[in-house]
């Protein structure tokens, strides 16, 4: 019996299973499902209107295709919401 458990990172609160080569990009691809470029830009020319926190620092956008996850890590993606 195997019961060895699989690494999780934190995404917005919710475990997730971590998978070899995760980058923040990929994090934003799967919670938005849009394809993001390596600029960190929805490839579709749509504004995203998303930030990214990797254990409570900002990731630049242009770092998001080349920031890797690990285990245990915090993602907060946060959606910019328009009100007054």
């Amino acid at each position: 019996m195997n019961t060895a458990q699989q690494d999780t990172i934190l995404v917005n609160g919710n475990p997730v299973p971590l998978t070899e080569g995760l980058s923040v990009a990929d994090a934003v691809a799967d919670l938005t499902g849009r394809d993001i470029t390596a600029a960190g830009r929805a490839a579709d020319g749509k504004p995203l209107g998303i930030a990214v926190a990797l254990d409570h620092a900002v990731i630049p956008r242009a770092r998001w295709s080349d920031t890797m996850l690990e285990a245990n890590q915090t993602v907060e993606i946060v959606t910019a919401v328009q009100g007054g």
